[in-house]
């Protein structure tokens, strides 16, 4: 081959490698999650890998090496552009993402899998119209987590009084206001920051939490038991969104593809969480925490105590043009018709 031949075929190979660079789209997903934590490497990069399968490489999800914003600035953050993806726990912005605490309201409870469908089809039946809550960037998918659980550091409270005289640690905004309800006791802040308090015995129980987080956050050998409510459960709930400068910029096509493995699809994928928290659930069993059961009278007093929290809830979305009542039942419906 001459050496005119030889550039021309340079001049091909690098013209076909710079039109397959700038018809790549990357996306970078930004989450205060740990990687070794079941949300980011079971469910957000096994979805960035399917994302890359079905656009043929087109679309690319790549995952920040730390978060690029702290819990409350992650919808901010993919605002600004600071990263493209990102998933915003809705309990420490209330004021925005005020319809998405349906999960939070103590109530039956279901799967992961099962609240998490229930929500997205609660959103598209009853809170799309609260279009303003995600201005400035476009909504994915919704999902639930695991039930949180109250566990105990010393013994279980059995009544009322006793939980009215506890110290207890909690995450700020709905459980902070629930259990400050009945206790002035309560000490709020990120569930990261617990193993302090719980380590050291400052407080009588944590709350908040799924089994998940108690053994990944080194609070299992302090946790003696699992106080358990009848249909007075709770859940927290993520938001996943994209910047929506960089959603225009992949094709129409492409777009379709990220869609269809978003949405009620993205919120099945939470069933591994499932099965993380149930082995989590195991270790602490087999770590010697019990399960202790309210008595009904205890369950019929906190229900009346929490009832507040539902009538407030109501109020707000109502605020917002959202039927809160029908919302409330049909969330839960779904997750009844689910099996929890």
């Amino acid at each position: 081959m001459d050496m005119k031949s030889i550039f021309h075929l340079a001049a091909v190979v690098l013209a076909v490698a710079t039109t397959s660079a700038a018809a790549q789209t990357k996306l970078l997903l930004s989450t205060f999650f740990p990687p070794t934590h079941p949300i980011v490497a079971d469910v957000l990069v096994p979805w960035g890998k399917e994302i890359g399968s079905a656009t043929q490489g087109r679309v690319i999800v790549e995952m920040a090496s730390a978060s690029l914003a702290p819990p409350p600035g992650q919808l901010d953050m993919v605002q600004k552009g600071i990263a493209d993806i990102a998933l915003q726990f809705a309990g420490v912005v209330p004021n925005r993402l005020q319809p998405e605490l349906v999960s939070e309201i103590p109530g039956a409870v279901g799967s992961a899998a099962a609240m998490s469908k229930a929500l997205w089809a609660t959103h598209e039946r009853y809170f799309a119209k609260d279009d303003k809550r995600y201005k400035g960037v476009h909504l994915l998918g919704l999902v639930v987590f695991p039930a949180q659980e109250f566990f105990c550091v010393k013994a279980c409270p059995t009544s009322v009084d006793q939980l009215k005289s506890a110290k207890l640690a909690t995450t700020p905004g709905t459980p902070a206001r629930q259990y400050g309800a009945l206790t002035s006791g309560v000490v709020a802040g990120p569930a990261v920051r617990y193993f302090e308090v719980v380590s050291k015995g400052i407080v009588d129980a944590y709350a908040a939490v799924t089994p998940i987080e108690a053994i990944s956050f080194n609070l299992a050998p302090s946790t003696t038991g699992i106080l358990k409510m009848k249909d007075l459960g709770t859940a927290g709930s993520f938001a996943l969104v994209i910047n929506p400068k960089k959603w225009a910029e992949i094709s129409e096509t492409d777009r379709k593809a990220i869609a269809d493995l978003s949405g009620a699809s993205f919120s099945a994928r939470m069933a591994t969480l499932d099965t993380a928290n149930a082995v989590a659930l195991k270790k602490l069993a087999d770590g010697g925490v019990k399960t202790v059961e309210a008595s009904a009278q205890f369950d019929a007093d906190l229900k009346k105590a929490y009832a507040f929290l539902a009538a407030d809830w109501l109020k707000e979305v109502g605020n917002r043009g959202i039927d809160g009542a029908a919302a409330l039942k049909f969330y839960r419906d779904q997750i009844v018709a689910a099996g929890k």
